[in-house]
């Protein structure tokens, strides 16, 4: 007995140790160690994604978005981590609460009152100047836009004052404003003023001629997405500010147009806007007067103000559908065996690459990638096919179907690119890497006797002799095989 289990071990040993001819492949994705740098793993990368509609109270990744069926999906990628600022958002294209909430009043009806609606405003200006004001909603946030033209030495004022009434501690009042400028004249002034009712004020300004990071500086060009608090007793202006009965915004001296997204002087402290860089330095900020998209460390980093608000264009980075993130077994199939080149094994890799479309993703630049991990020398075959229908079987395409990017790869550690790609196609990437005996289990992932094993290639014969072979094992028992001893 001990000379049969003895010869099961050996022949075993010479068939499984020679060759490693399983397919590598599981359920949960391709069975590689891409912990290992050399693990082949192409990719589709994406230099930027957009996201139309991030709801942050039913979504809590940057890859999360609705499909075309209203339901929420995630993509099959990874976000690059090496990156400092890997998502963006523009603060003015933020669905918040605290936005339009201001002055948190009943009016006469009952409602609730709110700077956002264009009716409630009045306007005045002087001989030779006007102004204009109404609604500019965008993608479910309220805006209001405010058109003034002012001649020099004029002003043209657009006025609030409905049922805004704040007569305790009205200098401790933090002034928050979210602004885009969409024009701005040389010589132009556009102050937003708390005033009371004997028109005392103060002031945050809009102007060419201001430091953008001025203690009262909203912004000093055009632009989007300007985001300015201050406490009101930090602001400029004229007499002893009692109350704060009115919301002013002045023109003077020449044309300019703002489109304010968000207002709020009742609050006392500023809020948390996110973390960006500043200066070379991770900062969370609560301002952000330099505009346009703000970059973030994390969209995490957004502050609680933002915990269920829903961001509009959600900008994500360097965006990896790689082969380490398929988890469906018809999108790839690897395979280790013996090589007729000069090394004793080979991987062959197929790997059926494809980035979601959706009517809520806009798709940046993409592009079919592989970063090299062994000489070029190693790569007996490197081809990708287009265009491919993904239920097409690995072996059914023929040459004509593939084009080689073998003149694409240079020194290891280098990234290749295959190919330039679009959204809603599949790219199926095939390569025979060749390798040395320890490669073969380098590569492999580990926690299998026998490799990574699956349905779709590697050996039947062998499977069932491992098979076998643990089961006059389990069967027999150590004791009954080497003794009691």
């Amino acid at each position: 007995m001990r000379k049969a289990i003895l010869a099961v071990f050996l022949t075993l040993t010479v068939v499984t140790g020679t060759s490693g001819l399983v397919a590598a492949q599981s359920a949960s994705g391709p069975d590689l160690d891409f912990e290992n740098d050399k693990t082949p793993d192409p990719t589709i990368h994406e230099d930027e994604l957009t996201v139309a509609e991030h709801d942050r109270s039913e979504m809590n990744s940057s890859l999360q978005y609705y499909d075309d069926d209203g339901n929420i999906a995630e993509l099959p990628a990874t976000v690059n981590d090496s990156q400092d600022t890997p998502v963006g958002v523009r603060f003015d294209q933020i669905d918040a609460d605290a936005y339009d909430q201001f002055p948190r009043t009943a009016d006469e009806s009952g409602n609730s009152a709110t700077w956002a609606n264009s009716s409630d405003w009045t306007t005045e200006s002087d001989t030779d100047s006007s102004v204009d004001v109404s609604q500019a909603d965008s993608n479910g946030i309220e805006r209001v836009n405010i058109d003034a033209t002012a001649a020099s030495g004029e002003s043209a004022t657009a006025n609030i004052s409905d049922d805004i009434d704040i007569d305790s501690d009205p200098n401790k009042r933090v002034m928050m404003a979210v602004v885009n400028v969409d024009e701005l004249s040389a010589d132009s002034e556009v102050e937003i003023r708390a005033v009371d009712e004997d028109g005392d004020y103060r002031s945050a300004n809009i102007s060419e001629s201001a430091d953008a990071d001025g203690e009262t500086t909203i912004a000093n060009s055009t632009g989007d997405g300007y985001v300015f608090q201050s406490k009101v007793d930090d602001l400029e202006g004229s007499g002893d500010l009692d109350e704060i009965a009115h919301v002013e915004v002045v023109t003077s001296d020449a044309d300019a147009e703002v489109t304010i997204a968000g207002l709020d002087l009742d609050g006392k402290s500023e809020r948390d806007l996110g973390e960006i860089q500043r200066d070379g330095e991770d900062t969370t900020v609560t301002n952000y007067y330099e505009g346009g998209v703000a970059d973030l460390t994390s969209i995490d980093s957004l502050g609680p103000m933002y915990d269920d608000a829903t961001i509009n264009d959600l900008r994500v980075y360097d965006v990896e559908y790689r082969f380490s993130d398929l988890t469906d077994e018809g999108d790839y199939q690897t395979e280790f065996g013996d090589s007729d080149r000069s090394y004793p094994s080979e991987l062959d890799l197929y790997a059926d690459l494809s980035v979601p479309s959706a009517i809520d993703l806009s798709h940046g630049d993409l592009t079919v990638e592989y970063e090299q991990g062994f000489v070029e020398d190693r790569y007996a075959t490197a081809e990708v096919a287009t265009n491919v229908d993904s239920d097409e079987g690995f072996g059914n395409l023929s040459d004509d179907d593939y084009t080689s990017w073998k003149s694409e790869l240079g020194s290891v550690n280098e990234t290749a690119t295959i190919g330039v790609a679009a959204s809603g196609e599949t790219y199926r990437v095939h390569m025979v890497v060749s390798l040395k005996d320890d490669e073969v289990s380098a590569l492999q992932a580990t926690g299998g006797a026998f490799g990574p094993t699956g349905g779709s290639g590697g050996s039947g014969i062998l499977s069932w002799i491992a098979g076998a072979g643990a089961a006059i094992v389990g069967g027999l028992g150590l004791r009954r095989i080497f003794g009691s001893g």
